[in-house]
């Protein structure tokens, strides 16, 4: 098989298994439209601070996500163009309904 499509699989792959879990999944999709905090993300998401916390560091690390400071607060938006594609096409199948919670 080519090295290049091999590659490439590999990374998609990486993107779906982060992806796979329904925290990460949530928090993605409340990036697409615009940055949020920390603090907004757990509210929305419901779960606790040190699970939000875990699922930002594998999504800054896999480099899906980028933040920024703004005084106390840190900002999160989605740094991966392909993500955005992704995610925007998984909102339009599955997410409809939903649009006051994610815009």
């Amino acid at each position: 098989m080519n090295s290049d499509l091999w590659q490439q699989a590999e990374e998609v792959s990486d993107i779906l298994y982060v992806l796979a879990n329904p925290v990460p999944l949530v928090m993605v999709c409340l990036l697409l439209k615009r940055e949020r905090c920390a603090t907004e993300l757990l509210d929305l998401v419901g779960t606790t601070k040190g699970n939000i916390s875990q699922h930002l560091k594998l999504l800054l690390l896999k480099k899906l996500i980028r933040r920024r400071r703004d005084g106390h607060r840190i900002y999160y938006s989605i740094a991966d163009a392909h993500l955005k594609t992704i995610i925007q096409c998984l909102n339009d199948c599955y997410c409809r309904g939903h649009e006051d919670i994610l815009y």
